[in-house]
This record gives C-alpha cells, sequence and structure tokens, in this order.
C-alpha cells in the first residue's frame, strides 16, 4: 500500500507564506478529518442512524486577514480564487471550490459573525480517495478557519449544521448530516453512531483484531451531477405513498413496505432493512463478532447495488475481491456511490497481503491501481493555534 504520508501544520503554515509573503499576520491553522461511513448509507436524510468514523486524512485551511477588501483563496488543488465583495451571496457563479468558499463566509455573517472584509486563505486536502467526504470536510475546516479568524467560531453539532448548510444553500447538494457530524464530532480510536433523527452521538470502540481497509475505485463521482438528488426525491415519493415523515422514514417503514411502485419498493426495502444492519453492526462491534459485522458489510453492498442501485461495476468487482482474500471478514462500497471507494474489515496481519492481491486483480481488469490504505482515527477537526 502506497499512500501519502498525512500533511501536517508545519507544511501548510509554510505553503501560506510563501503564497501570502506580505501577510501582516500568521494564520489560523484548521483540519477537518475525511470520513469513511463503516455503514448505514442512503439513510442519513431520512433520519437512520449511522456509523462513520473520521480518517487521518482531510483538509487544512490557513486563514489570516487581509490588507483590503476581497477574499483571495489558494489551494494545493485546484486554480487561484478571488472573490469580490458580494460574491458570497448564494447563487453566484464563482465556480465550484469557490462556492465553498462564499458558502463558509456567507453561512457565517448569516449567524452574525463579523468576517474581515478580506482575507487570505489557503486549503489543502490530502485525501487520498474519492467518496470520503472531501466535502464536508473542507466545509468544517473553513467554517473553522474564517471564524477563527473573525473572534468567534461555532463548535460541536452547531458547526457541523453550518457546513451543512453550506452544501443545501450554495453547493445545490441535499445531504444528510451524517459527514458533517462524523467530521466534526468523532472520536480518536473510534467510530461514531450518529442518529440523524435525535442527532444523539455515541462513539463505538474498534475491537482489537480489526483493520479498517479503504480502496478506491478509481472511479470518481460527484454528488450533484449523480442520481442522490433523485433518490431523495424517491424517498418523498415513498414517504407520501405510506404516509409517513420523510424526516424520520428509515425508523418508521415497516420490515417489508407495500408498494405498488416497484422501484419505490426496493428503494424502501433499502432503507428499513440498512437501519436494522446498523443495529446489528454496533451489537457485532460490542461483542467483537468480527465474523458477524463483516456479514452485515456484504449484505449492505448487495442492497445498495440491487435495492438502491447506487453502486458500479468497479465497486461491486472490487468489494468482491476483497471477499476473496484471507483474512477479510467482509468488504461493501462505502458513501453515496456512483463510484468512489469500498471498505473491508480485514485481520491486521492479512492487510498487506489480502490488500496487494486486489489492486492487482483490479489493475488486471480495469486498467487502473487502487490507492488503498488503513483508515485511522484520530478525533474530529480542530484549530491549530
Amino acid at each position: 500500500m502506497t499512500v501519502p504520508a498525512a500533511l501536517g501544520a508545519s507544511q501548510i503554515r509554510d505553503a501560506f507564506r510563501r503564497l501570502f509573503p506580505d501577510a501582516s499576520n500568521d494564520p489560523v491553522l484548521a483540519f477537518a478529518p475525511g470520513r469513511v461511513n463503516l455503514i448505514g448509507d442512503h439513510i442519513d436524510y431520512c433520519g437512520g442512524s449511522v456509523l462513520p468514523m473520521p480518517i487521518q486524512y482531510g483538509t487544512w485551511v490557513a486563514a489570516a486577514p487581509g490588507g483590503g477588501a476581497g477574499v483571495h483563496a489558494r489551494s494545493n488543488r485546484q486554480p487561484p480564487l478571488t472573490l469580490r465583495p458580494g460574491d458570497t451571496a448564494a447563487g453566484q457563479p464563482v465556480g465550484h471550490w469557490g462556492r465553498f468558499v462564499s458558502g463558509a463566509i456567507g453561512v457565517l455573517s448569516g449567524d452574525g459573525v463579523r468576517v474581515p472584509e478580506g482575507l487570505l486563505l489557503y486549503a489543502a486536502g490530502d485525501i487520498p480517495a474519492s467518496g470520503l467526504s472531501s466535502s464536508a470536510s473542507f466545509s468544517v475546516a473553513l467554517l473553522l478557519a474564517i471564524g477563527a479568524v473573525s473572534g468567534q467560531r461555532a463548535e460541536g453539532l452547531a458547526l457541523a449544521l453550518a457546513a451543512q448548510r453550506i452544501e443545501h444553500e450554495y453547493v445545490g447538494v441535499a445531504c444528510g448530516l451524517m459527514d458533517q457530524a462524523a467530521v466534526v464530532l468523532g472520536h480518536a480510536g473510534a467510530a461514531l453512531r450518529f442518529d440523524c433523527a435525535s442527532r444523539l452521538a455515541e462513539p463505538v470502540a474498534l475491537p482489537a483484531g480489526l483493520s479498517i481497509v479503504v480502496a478506491d475505485s478509481g472511479v470518481p463521482r460527484t454528488l450533484a451531477g449523480s442520481a442522490y438528488n433523485e433518490r431523495r426525491r424517491e424517498l418523498d415519493r415513498v414517504a407520501q405513498a405510506l404516509a409517513l415523515d420523510p424526516a424520520t422514514l428509515a425508523v418508521t417503514l415497516p420490515a417489508r413496505p407495500s408498494l405498488a411502485d416497484r422501484t419505490l419498493a426496493r428503494r424502501a426495502r433499502h432503507v428499513a432493512s440498512e437501519q436494522r444492519r446498523v443495529n446489528d453492526a454496533c451489537t457485532a462491534l460490542g461483542r467483537g463478532d468480527l465474523k458477524g459485522f463483516g456479514a452485515l458489510l456484504n449484505a449492505s453492498h448487495a442492497s445498495l447495488r440491487d435495492d438502491y442501485e447506487v453502486s458500479c461495476t468497479e465497486l461491486d468487482a472490487l468489494a468482491e475481491t476483497f471477499r476473496s482474500q484471507p483474512g477479510c471478514y467482509g468488504a461493501r462500497m462505502t458513501g453515496a456511490g456512483f463510484g468512489g471507494a469500498v471498505v473491508a474489515a480485514m485481520a491486521p496481519d492479512q492487510v498487506d497481503a489480502g490488500s496487494s492481491a486486489a489492486a492487482s486483480a483490479h489493475r488486471q481488469r480495469f486498467g487502473t491501481t487502487p490507492r488503498i490504505f488503513v483508515a485511522r482515527s484520530h478525533g474530529g477537526a480542530r484549530v491549530h493555534g
């Protein structure tokens, strides 16, 4: 497994100083991790419980007041960005990553935070795979850094909700709260059980003998350009047909919902069964039942593939290849789907051999080598000085 070392605070601070040599203030640094969802996909936006965990990779944002009006932003992955006063209104055509920057400023300003008229920003991400919530990571890091420069920043659930508003109001993705909650509320060394209806969170310890392996399929995906919003509309139709509240659908759906529309019946079946799998997965981890946990991952993938139809050939093949490796308890696609990554539960002493074999098989079939790493949680988002 060859993935880059995670970025550190000194690298971000040095890059900021090179890009903005005339800055009169040292930057505030904020870091927000990415996340991998162990189980519970596509039930966060209908009130389900989910089981994500933050990872060691994420997004750094360095911020300092600028000398004039407007925002000057630089990134290790995106073209330079300049926002004029007035560009922070929702719907302004400022480009994709500009919508996150303008959204953070707009959300903070709307909450009464006095953001400086001029800002210098440097953003650097090191998440090595698609589908690990880089957007939530970026949103949270922006809010933390700009809020700190402004002398006021949100924390806890309020921070997660503010990041969700950036997605809803500025980016155009009707996402649930799972990603933001995992990024903000995560605990070191643990997954996070998050109830999206009550918004209660609790850590779930990962037992000894379990490694969480993430493998990028090599298929990029963008939520706004995918069927993500279409699936949300379909669940609204399910709720309407069954006279249920769409905000709590995951916990009110009957085990075998009766719907005349076969497509809607499959969507509803996934939601109902995935919620049960999350509950069972938390129980299995608490008991140290790794085989039972792996079987739930496999069942989740089948449901996402067949009932919710958000997988793809590459994800299916990569998950199946991991399952065939010695020491693999189970594997599934993770995240919104339509590309992105696979998560596998493996015995630690089998990770290297299994990952190498899976990468080789994927390369032979699809011509691309997946980036694979062992995910580790160091906790949620934080400000560095």
